[in-house]
């Protein structure tokens, strides 16, 4: 016999290893199973020889980085094309925390994995806006006043409130409820995640309980977001390039305000054309009513709305390019993307690069990530707001086409009412520029095999300009001497840090695993600002301080310099016994110099068990396939304060000088015994598998308690400070959520899932007392319905009840507390009257899969909530009679009480009294929204292979395209929503 299966070791077989897709997979392992020194690696086109196969069956393993590995059975045929299925859930099985990583059947914690390829289905615009749609713990703050506005950045929170919200916000950086954000096992801010390109993202974590982020100890009670960005692969130099386009455009369906005809018609009924007293001509009233009627019958009736905005075409593009051997792989990319806003004039862009260098050699892997941003950003001459008050009888331009400054004369308007127009081309110019480095190193030593030491360095730079011009034109300097102004803000930061651990992971007797992790992480900020404000310019062609008459009397430049340190050592220890029953615990010791002298040190620990049920011998559920229950307990904190939080402050005064120099004014009192904000979190969590994997179950329930919480005290003006900070009272959040996700067809070819997630918060005060008595009067005074009372809510709405309006008079009617009825508005009779926090919130969507084609929906659900109508309140009524030179809501025409016997939600027409606030404008609020819809293609097709490429794809998005909410109340007061359809194109050379 001379064919080859008779000879054993001289069998050959080839063959190529494919994707789905049908592109080819380079670096393939194909091995002879059981014999691990008879393999083949497959070349850059997937093609791949395994000789000396041993004579008999045998089984051929192939396997791949991200896909499901295959065995194939050997008989002796020469030849065979494999194609392998991405391992969808890979990434999904691992916790990422940025310190280290942990299989996720044997963690304890409540943490959620997010890939790529699922943020790049819900949106491309940026990290949070997809992250939002798949999280359920995580809720972005809707901004009611600043809407899609691009320069602003968005408020959000994970699972409640942890600190009081208001009282200390101008104080920090970062809002006290927001999360942090660590990329790449770095900590960086919000703006930084904001700017990151989409394409450059691999992964992300979010965690979410004590026992998942307590290696932050100190900073992580308002939750951990962990972003892995993508790394260089080793192999021949590869190019990949994505382009995404979007079309922006204003979302206006919210307002609902006159036209021309119905806002003359409120005028007349609310008596703005009758004489009120003998001083005033009845006939020049007449006269001015019957000249606009004129104006509205010939078919003046100008829309306002439409003309600061724009639809507007944003779009960015992601170049990356990889590629090295064992020993040294490299990753440049380079991006550019602009986010340009709906409002002429709102403009930002960005432009970024990194470079990412690896060197193996025998244990040692040295790594080094530079990053580059660049930001230029410009803000809208005049708020949106502007032109939304402006009335729809007047017309834009004057018959010759000028803008006029005047809507009309101050003599017959009775006012001066200046054309919007006119302040939107007059120079307000506010730009920002700035630029940011970071560069960081690491160090792996991996040693007697379960042993690991890294050693990392960061560095980073930022510097910043902001200038702003108004003209000498405008009418803030209608009576100064000095007109036109020029201010200059520089910004100047420079942040180190670094860490050193060491981690230990082995299995013991094929039943213990074991994983220890011990560190020392150490950090410095340093922020310098400079300012100044110049006067007195006589045009606007030199929009340069040269040219400014100088300082106001009295006024100079301000400096300020702030430097924050902090250090800490952690330990963190997970084990399982047969992955069965699992236990972690961290324990870490932080210093840092926001708190007082006394309180520099804290600790923080935390504790987790589970237990996968389905791993006991007695489980005999063939339909499940994981069963999993969660505990943890732990006290993370928050140091999301001011540097100088505890230290006492001195302003320098140059005014007055004694024999030791220049004096100083004390800016803030010392409290050297402020102690760390700190939460006690309780998690309990389940996780189901169900049918072979086609349900999927994991919801979480959540109970945390701070205390004390850290607030600003308002302090005696003649101590000459006006607060302290200290620590008192205490704060409970406490919630549920999770995510239900069913398979309903799963074949190679055809996928069809559901998706529901859900997600319930609420939060009350503890322990205040009457010491925030100050606030709570505060509050009332300036029509804010926020209070602080024990058993309350930052989510609450206080205000007096109200009985409605009382058809015989107009007049509202108001509920006292003991339940009697007045017309007499009495503030000690407010209670609560309603919560702005949803009963229930989430998402519901299904995606689809068939083949290279795919398209998902998600549609965002928020019920139960109430709303204060801030456009009820201040454009339905409090409607003095100099708003009337302004357009309101529809309603003050139409809703109105105007003659008795009239059934009315709102007080008579023509009452220009003060309102105070009730429950009369609290209501309901349930939305649904469009959140994501999207449809994509792949392709390797051959006119794509002969552009010398691997591969394609192409997905069309619509982004927040439409909102069905219970009620009409204008949104983006300041600058608008706005809808976008998008359009993402990928190409890998």
């Amino acid at each position: 016999m001379n064919n080859e299966s008779s000879k054993p070791y001289e069998r050959t077989l080839t063959g190529v290893v494919k994707e789905v897709s049908g592109e080819t997979i380079p670096g393939a392992t194909v091995q002879v199973k059981g014999h691990t020194n008879i393999v083949s690696v497959s070349d850059m086109y997937g093609n791949f020889v395994l000789k000396n196969i041993p004579s008999g069956k045998q089984t051929i393993v192939i396997s791949f980085l991200g896909m499901e590995s295959q065995e194939i059975a050997y008989t002796g045929q020469k030849s065979i094309t494999v194609t392998m299925v991405e391992k969808a859930n890979e990434i999904k099985d691992v916790v990422v925390t940025g310190i280290y990583v942990r299989k996720k059947s044997s963690f304890t914690g409540s943490a959620s994995t997010y890939t790529k390829d699922e943020l790049k289905k819900i949106g491309t615009k940026n990290l949070i806006q997809s992250l939002k749609t798949l999280e359920p713990s995580l809720n972005v703050v809707e901004n009611s006043s600043w809407g899609s506005d691009p320069n602003r950045m968005p408020d959000m929170e994970i699972r409640g409130k942890t600190s009081i919200v208001g009282s200390l916000e101008s104080d920090y950086d970062n809002t006290g409820n927001q999360p942090l954000f660590i990329m790449d096992g770095v900590e960086v801010t919000l703006q930084d995640i904001m700017k990151l390109p989409m394409d450059r993202i691999a992964n992300v974590t979010v965690l979410k309980d004590a026992a998942s982020s307590a290696i932050y100890g100190s900073k992580a009670a308002n939750g951990v977001i962990v972003v892995e960005t993508v790394r260089p692969e080793s192999g021949k130099l590869r190019v990949s390039y994505s382009g995404n386009f979007a079309v922006q455009m204003p979302d206006l369906t919210d307002y609902n305000l006159m036209n021309a005809s119905e806002k003359l018609e409120y005028e007349r009924l609310a008596g703005r054309y009758t004489a009120k007293d003998a001083y005033t001509s009845q006939d020049a009233l007449d006269a001015l009513y019957y000249s606009r009627l004129r104006e509205v019958k010939r078919g003046v009736n100008t829309y306002w709305l439409s003309e600061p905005l724009r639809a507007v075409l944003n779009h960015s593009h992601n170049m990356y390019i990889d590629g090295g051997d064992d020993s040294m792989v490299y990753g440049v990319g380079l991006s550019y993307s602009n986010d340009d806003g709906v409002m002429k004039g709102s403009d930002r862009s960005t432009v970024s690069g990194n470079i990412k260098l690896t060197y193996r050699t025998k244990s040692l892997i040295f790594s080094n990530d530079f990053n580059i941003d660049i930001t230029n950003s410009d803000h809208e001459p005049v708020e949106f707001s502007t032109f939304a008050q402006a009335n729809p009888y007047y017309l834009k331009y004057n018959d010759d086409g000028s803008i006029p400054t005047l809507l009309e004369s101050t003599d017959v308007a009775g006012n001066t009412i200046y054309n919007p127009l006119y302040l939107y081309n007059i120079v307000n110019k506010n730009h920002t520029n700035g630029m940011t480095l970071r560069n960081n190193f690491s160090l792996i030593w991996r040693f007697w095999n379960a042993f690991q030491l890294r050693g990392r360095l960061g560095l980073s730079k930022s510097v910043s300009k902001n200038e702003t011009f108004k003209s000498p034109k405008h009418p803030d300097f209608l009576s100064a001497t000095l007109k036109g102004s020029y201010g200059s803000e520089n910004d100047d930061n420079f942040a180190y840090n670094g860490e050193t651990t060491i981690t230990f992971g082995k299995v013991f007797n094929d039943a213990h695993t074991v994983n220890l992790v011990g560190g020392w992480y150490f950090s410095e900020k340093t922020v310098n600002r400079n300012a100044y404000m110049v006067y007195g310019f006589t045009s606007d062609l030199h929009q340069n301080p040269q040219f400014s008459a100088g300082f106001t009397e009295g006024d100079k430049p301000t400096y300020n310099k702030t430097i924050s340190r902090s250090t800490s050592f952690y330990f963190n220890g997970n084990y399982s016994y047969k992955n069965r029953y699992l236990f972690d615990a961290n324990l870490r010791w932080d210093g840092s110099s926001v708190f007082g002298a006394q309180k520099v040190f804290t600790n923080t620990w935390a504790v987790g068990v589970g237990w996968n049920i389905n791993k006991e011998s007695w489980f005999h559920l063939p339909w499940a396939d994981l069963v999993k229950l969660r505990f943890s307990i732990g006290n993370p904190g928050n140091q999301n304060f001011d540097a100088y939080l505890s230290s006492g402050t001195y302003i320098n005064n140059s005014g007055y000088t004694n024999h030791f120099g220049t004096s100083a004014i004390l800016s803030k009192f010392a409290n050297t015994n402020l102690a760390w904000q700190k939460t006690i979190d309780k998690n309990w969590g389940i996780d189901l598998e169900l049918f072979k994997s086609r349900l999927r179950i994991s919801a979480d329930y959540y109970h945390k308690v701070t205390d004390p919480l850290l607030v600003s005290v308002t302090m005696p003006p003649s101590l000459g400070f006006t607060s302290l900070y200290t620590n008192f009272g205490g704060q409970i959040s406490q919630g549920f959520s999770g995510t239900v996700m069913v398979n309903a067809i799963k074949r190679d070819d055809m996928r069809l899932n559901f998706n529901l997630s859900f997600n319930h918060s609420e939060t009350q005060y503890k322990n205040i007392g009457n010491k925030l008595q100050a606030m709570n009067e505060a509050a009332s005074n300036n029509n804010s319905y926020r209070r602080y009372y024990d058993g309350g809510s930052p989510d609450d709405i206080w205000a007096v009840r109200s009985a409605g309006i009382n058809p015989a008079t107009g007049q509202e009617i108001f509920i006292k507390k003991d339940g009697t009825y007045t017309f007499q508005y009495d503030k000690n009779d407010e209670v609560v009257v309603g919560t702005t926090a949803d009963k229930l919130q989430g998402v519901v969507g299904v995606s689809f899969y068939y083949k290279q084609f795919s398209a998902s929906a998600n549609l965002r659900y928020r019920l139960g909530a109430q709303v204060f109508a801030s456009t009820l309140y201040n454009k339905v009524e409090n409607l003095s009679e100099d708003l009337m030179y302004y357009n309101v809501d529809r309603r003050a025409l139409y809703d109105r009480w105007k003659q008795p016997g009239d059934i009315a939600r709102f007080k008579a027409i023509n009452n220009f009294e003060s309102t105070p606030m009730s429950s009369r404008f609290v209501m309901d609020e349930n939305v649904l929204t469009g959140e994501s819809f999207s449809v994509g293609y792949e392709t390797a097709a051959k006119w794509i292979r002969a552009l010398g490429a691997k591969g394609a794809s192409v997905r069309v998005y619509m982004n927040d395209i439409f909102r069905l909410a219970s009620f009409k109340e204008e949104r983006g007061t300041e600058y608008p929503f706005s809808r976008s359809v998008s359009l993402s194109f990928d190409i890998r050379f």
